[in-house]
Parts: C-alpha cells; sequence; structure tokens
C-alpha cells in the first residue's frame, strides 16, 4: 500500500512543478495570491486592559480589580490611565454598583470634553467607549430603549469613521440588534443581528460570539412566534453549548427558557430556568442574574399553578430590583402580583395594584403583552365587559404589530436573497468575460487532477479490495461465534424446563407432558431463528408462563402491558430475548419468594415506544438481587449479552459509530416499587430499523437463506 501512495505523491509533485514553471502556471498561481492592500491604522488599548476585560467575562472580579489599580497607578500619561478608568466602568457595571459606574462614567467623560478639542485619536477612541457604555446602561439599567439606541447609532458613526478594531462595530451592531428586540421591533432586531455575523464570519469570530448571536436571532424569532425557525437555531447554539463563557450560557438558557414560555410549555421551560438557577446560585458575582432568571422562575411556577413558589420568588426579587431602580423587571413582578391575587381570588387586591402601576408607554412590547393578558383575565373575572374590550383591542393591536415586523422581515429576506443572486449573476458575469488565456490555465489544471483522480481511485479499489478480504474474514469469524452463542440457549431452556417439570411433581403437582412437550418444541424453534417479530415474543412468554404458573403457585400473575397504536409485527427482536428476562424474572425473583396470603408474585411486561427505538421492560417484585449475586451472570443473561455485542458490533462496523442512533442494549438492577415492594427491572432497548440478524457471506454453491421480513 506504501509504495502506491509514494507513487501517487511523486507523480502529483512532478506535475504541479512542471505547471508552475510555465508562463501559464506562473499566471495561474496568481489566482491564489492575495495582495495586501494599504495597511488601516487600527487604534488599542494597552494588553492589559484586554486581560482584564478577559477575566471579567469570566467573572474574576478580584484579578479585574487588580489590573486596574495597578494599570492606574503605573500609567505613563492621562490618556493611558483613562483607558483603565474605561475598565473601571465596566467593573462597577458587572458588579451592580450603579451609582459607582455613573461616577466613573462622569470622570472619563469630563477628561473627554476638556480635550475633545485635540482630535486625537485615543480620546475619540475614549469617546467611543463612553457611548457603548451609555447604550449599555439605558437599555438594562434605566429601561430607556429610546435614549440607548442613540448612544448605539452614535457609537457606530464613530467607529466607521475611526476606521478601529472590527471588535467594535461587531459589539455595537449587537448592542443594536438587542435593543430593537427589546422595543419589539424584530425585522431590525434580525437585520442588524445578521449584519454582526456577516461582520464576525469575516473577522473569524469565536464560537462563543456566533453563540451570541445566533441566540439573538433565535430570541427574536421567538417573540414573533416563529417557534420552528427559532428550534433550528436553539438547536444550532446547543452544540456550542460546552464552549460558552457563563454570560453566554447564560443568555442561552434564558432565552431558550422564554421561548418555551412563550409556546406555552411551561414544563421545559421551567427546566431551562432550573438548570440556569444550579449553574448561578452560588456564583456571588451573578447576583444580577441569578435575581433576573428567578423573575422569570416565579412566573413559570404560576403558570404551573405552584403559588406557594412563586411568592417565594417574589418576595426574594422585589427588594432587589426596587433597590436597584430597574423598572422593566420591576413591571414584570407587580405583573406577577396581579396574577398571584387573581388565582387567589384577591380581586380588591389586584385591582389596587392595577390602579398604582398603570402601564407605561415605554415598556417594552413583551411586557405590556404579558400586562394585557392578566388584564383580559381580571376583566373577565369581574365581568367589567367594556374594561376587557379596551384590553383586547390593546393586546390586539400590539400583537398585529408584532406579526406586520415579522412580515416586514419575511419581505426584507427576500429582497436580500433576490439582491445576492443578482450580485452572483454579476460576477459569473465578469468571469465570462476574463481573457482566454486562462482557460489554459483551467485545461492543464483539469488535466492534472483527472490525472490524480485517476491515481487516487486505483489506490482506493486496491485498499477497499483489501478491506473487503478482511470484512469477509470477520463476518465469518462473527458467524461462527454467533453460532456458538445460540447453541448454548437450547441445552439451557430444555434443562431449565425439564427442572421447573420436576419440581412440580416433587410438589405433587399433576404430570402434564403434553404441555411440556409443546414447550420444548416451541422452545427450539425459537432457538433455532435468529429474529422474531414482538407478537411472535409476547405470544410465547404467555404460553411459557401457563406452564410456569403450575411450578410458581396459584399467587403467580403475569402483566403484558402495550400502549394502543404500537404494530408489535413491525418491532423486531433477537429471538428469546424477551423470554429470557421473563425466565430470570421466574426462576431467581419469585419462586425464591415464599408465598404471601393475599399477595400475588407478580411479573410485569411493558412496551415504551421512544423516540429512535422501542423499550422492553420486564419487572418482578421478587426477592431482588442479593450481594453475593449482584456480580454474578446467569447463563441466559451472558448468552443475551454476547448476542448484543455480536449485532452491535456488526451495526456499527456497517454504518460506522457517527449515525446518532442508538444502539441494542440491556440492562438488570434492583428496584423499589411504589407501593413499597422490592424487586428487579431488567430492560431491553430496541433501536428501530436495526437489522438482528448477523450477516453471512452468500456462498455460490447453495442459495441465501431467507431473512424474516420486518
Amino acid at each position: 500500500m506504501k509504495k502506491y501512495l509514494l507513487t501517487t505523491v511523486s507523480i502529483i509533485l512532478i506535475l504541479a512543478a512542471a505547471l508552475l514553471l510555465t508562463p501559464i502556471g506562473k499566471r495561474c498561481a496568481a489566482l491564489f495570491t492575495l495582495t495586501p492592500t494599504a495597511e488601516l491604522a487600527t487604534l488599542h488599548f494597552p494588553e492589559a486592559y484586554y486581560q482584564g476585560e478577559e477575566a471579567l467575562k469570566k467573572g474574576n472580579v478580584e484579578d479585574t480589580r487588580h489590573i486596574i489599580e495597578e494599570g492606574k497607578a503605573q500609567a505613563k500619561d492621562s490618556n493611558e490611565y483613562y483607558r483603565f478608568e474605561v475598565l473601571d466602568a465596566k467593573y462597577y457595571f458587572y458588579t451592580m454598583q450603579t451609582d459607582s459606574f455613573m461616577n466613573s462614567h462622569h470622570r472619563l467623560r469630563n477628561y473627554i470634553d476638556r480635550n475633545n478639542r485635540r482630535k486625537d485619536g485615543q480620546i475619540r477612541l475614549l469617546e467611543l467607549e463612553c457611548e457603548i457604555q451609555m447604550g449599555v446602561y439605558e437599555a438594562k439599567m434605566t429601561g430607556r430603549m429610546d435614549s440607548a439606541q442613540y448612544h448605539n447609532m452614535k457609537a457606530l458613526k464613530m467607529a466607521n469613521e475611526l476606521g478601529c478594531d472590527p471588535n467594535y462595530r461587531l459589539l455595537i451592531l449587537i448592542n443594536i440588534a438587542d435593543v430593537y428586540k427589546q422595543q419589539g421591533r424584530y425585522d431590525q432586531s434580525v437585520t442588524y443581528f445578521r449584519e454582526a455575523i456577516e461582520l464576525g464570519d469575516s473577522m473569524g469570530m469565536a464560537n462563543a460570539t456566533r453563540a451570541t448571536l445566533i441566540i439573538g436571532i433565535a430570541s427574536a424569532q421567538a417573540a414573533m412566534h416563529n417557534f420552528e425557525q427559532s428550534a433550528k437555531l436553539w438547536d444550532m447554539a446547543a452544540e456550542m453549548k460546552p464552549l460558552m463563557e457563563p454570560i453566554e450560557l447564560f443568555n442561552y438558557l434564558n432565552n431558550r427558557g422564554n421561548d418555551y414560555y412563550l409556546q406555552g410549555k411551561y414544563r421545559e421551560s421551567l427546566g431551562c430556568f432550573l438548570e440556569l438557577d444550579s449553574i448561578i446560585a452560588n456564583d456571588p458575582n451573578k447576583l444580577w442574574e441569578r435575581m433576573f432568571e428567578r423573575c422569570n422562575l416565579s412566573d413559570v411556577y404560576i403558570k404551573l399553578g405552584q403559588l406557594e413558589r412563586g411568592k417565594a420568588l417574589l418576595d426574594e426579587t422585589q427588594p432587589f430590583f426596587t433597590e436597584q431602580k430597574q423598572p422593566i423587571p420591576l413591571f414584570y413582578l407587580i405583573t406577577q402580583r396581579i396574577e398571584v391575587a387573581l388565582e387567589e381570588g384577591r380581586i380588591a387586591d389586584a385591582k389596587q395594584l392595577v390602579k398604582e402601576n398603570p402601564i407605561p408607554e415605554w415598556m417594552i412590547p413583551e411586557q405590556q403583552l404579558l400586562r394585557h393578558k392578566v388584564l383580559m383575565r381580571l376583566y373577565e373575572r369581574t365581568e367589567q365587559w367594556k374594561e376587557y374590550s379596551e384590553q383586547m383591542n390593546k393586546y390586539e393591536s400590539l400583537h398585529d404589530s408584532i406579526a406586520s415586523n415579522n412580515m416586514k422581515m419575511r419581505f426584507s429576506e427576500a429582497i436580500m436573497h433576490y439582491e445576492h443572486e443578482k450580485s452572483l449573476l454579476d460576477k459569473q458575469r465578469e468571469l465570462e468575460e476574463k481573457e482566454t488565456s486562462f482557460r489554459w490555465a483551467v485545461a492543464l489544471l483539469l488535466l492534472l487532477s483527472l490525472i490524480i483522480v485517476l491515481l487516487v481511485v486505483i489506490n482506493v479499489l486496491k485498499l477497499r479490495e483489501r478491506e473487503l478480504r478482511e470484512s469477509e474474514m470477520r463476518n465469518s469469524i462473527a458467524e461462527l461465534r454467533m453460532k456458538t452463542v445460540r447453541n448454548r440457549i437450547t441445552p439451557h431452556f430444555i434443562s431449565n424446563a425439564l427442572t421447573a417439570e420436576i419440581m412440580a411433581q416433587m410438589n405433587g403437582k399433576e404430570v402434564n407432558l403434553d404441555s411440556l412437550v409443546q414447550l420444548l418444541h416451541r422452545g427450539i424453534e425459537h432457538t433455532d431463528i435468529e429474529q422474531s417479530s414482538l407478537t411472535k415474543e409476547l405470544e410465547f412468554i404467555q404460553f411459557y408462563c401457563s406452564i410456569e404458573s403450575r411450578s410458581v403457585g396459584p399467587d403467580f400473575h403475569l402483566s403484558i402491558d402495550v400502549p394502543d397504536g404500537l404494530d408489535t409485527d413491525q418491532v423486531q427482536l433477537p429471538s428469546m430475548a424477551v423470554q429470557i428476562l421473563v425466565e430470570n424474572a421466574i426462576k431467581h425473583g419469585l419462586k425464591a419468594r415464599q408465598p404471601e396470603l393475599g399477595k400475588q408474585r407478580c411479573v410485569w411486561v411493558n412496551v415504551k415506544p421512544q423516540k429512535d427505538a422501542t423499550l422492553i421492560e420486564v419487572i418482578d417484585n421478587g426477592v431482588g438481587l442479593a450481594e453475593e449475586r449482584k456480580n454474578k451472570e446467569r447463563t441466559g443473561l451472558r448468552v443475551m449479552r454476547q448476542t448484543i455485542f455480536l449485532l452491535n458490533e456488526q451495526y456499527t462496523q456497517t454504518h460506522g459509530r457517527r449515525t446518532g442512533k442508538p444502539l441494542m442494549d440491556y440492562g438488570l438492577a434492583n428496584y423499589a416499587h411504589p407501593d413499597g415492594q422490592r424487586g428487579c427491572r431488567a430492560w431491553l432497548l430496541l433501536p428501530n430499523d436495526f437489522d438482528y440478524i448477523l450477516e453471512k457471506k452468500e456462498d455460490k454453491a447453495t442459495p441465501p437463506p431467507t431473512k424474516i421480513k420486518k
């Protein structure tokens, strides 16, 4: 094999060298070389500043504080000092020290105003940071979205004029998109998020940043009730979950929980918020995030009817946001208070809260919609139909406005698609107008590619021939192993059946050789085939248990639960697989348990369809697994384990391990019943579209065996 590879590589190198040495080759090589344009003078802060910013993103506030103090102390001039003042303001914002943030921001603004006449690039960069900070402050702290957007747009204009680090422009685009989303202008939000993605792709942005953008678009789509589209985006973001920084993880879980909430899937929403709560519960630097998440969590508890839990979280979060003077979370919490009062029948309290807390005109649409819905319920309960009608009109008007934004966004996407297609056609026309001399270069490249492809094909054919021979050998070995495994079942089954009949006779029960012979005959038939349907398997289990009941006793009971709509003829499995589990439950579980007056010894066989598989449970109320028996494997279970191993090995060799589908599996463990009884639970996982017959190579002298159709 090495000889073929060396030959291929040598020929490729010779042809490539010959091509590049020709005049056409040299001209063709120029197609793959970029000529750099004039360098843009980019403006940066000191390296220590970026280290402090990175530490702050990771929540290492003490390291950030140390970097700030050291940077200010060692600053060479005023510009450098105030660069660390920028980081100081970010630190105070992150740690929710609002007054300290504003003091730091004012110091920075005063310095800029005193020196703005110099038109120094560093001063302009500090001014850009000031505008970005105020945009975030207005959006997150005060809820004044118009003011936030004013600062964001001003910052974007400055970034374009300065030609500074593109990361500034990327951050500003994200902030603008986020504010548009808060304002309910979801079409504009998605537009800016997508512009940010295009810029980020050109910069080679980190996966964490990409996750932030995808989360933003997904939450905007969810707000417009485009849940099918948002689900695709959430799945994309979930793949990057292990790479997310704490702030990206917060945004992902919080916004995905809101997505489920808007769909009315409160259980799924609760799962997201509880997962987020467990992550940030013990982080002292995530107090704001924890309180914000618990605002959402209390609402979900209220929607699920768990009012006490919801009220406890309201009592915890409302004082915090009152102290922080943040109107949007407070408005949300008051809406929940009204709903709790309504649920508890305290109509007077609900009306008082409504009177004291009207809906501000500047409130974000999402919160307005929630309040209108609660007010509609209140007025319906109190039969105030005029007020109910007013609230319904406001709700529908706001909802229609969101739908209109959705249509605008779709129209905008269609325009963008048209412009993209037009751009592609223009480029294609330009390529067709190129000099014809390049066609010779392309022809030479095609010839070289053809030679390379031919050599690769030859090598691949040689390799496949070798792999085929190895595969045939592996399959032959596996076939022999499978026959050995299957041949163990017959003597094991016969031995157990005869033992059960002998024990029944010893206990004075009537001999029933006809039933025994029929059982043995059916058992041998099942061991002769490798694959069976679930229908036949359950029929055999019922017959087997009807005979075993003679040796167990009159208190034995078999229950088989198959859900309606499941076609057991279509569920395939290795023959006698379930029988082995049932036999194990009777022999080692029920028979070992002494009969008790008024109690039955039972075996439950439960069939449960899953996403890509069928789960079969065999549960008993026998003696369970003793400590000395847990590591001791019975013959039947040993046969099942070896069968599963061989079938899974065949599947992974044929399809590979990256199919995303489950493999066949089983397990056995002690089980505690809801009524306090103990026993064992054995389970068998049967993947859909799985071949339970070991592949055999066809012999030209004999026809291939007929497989059972699924």
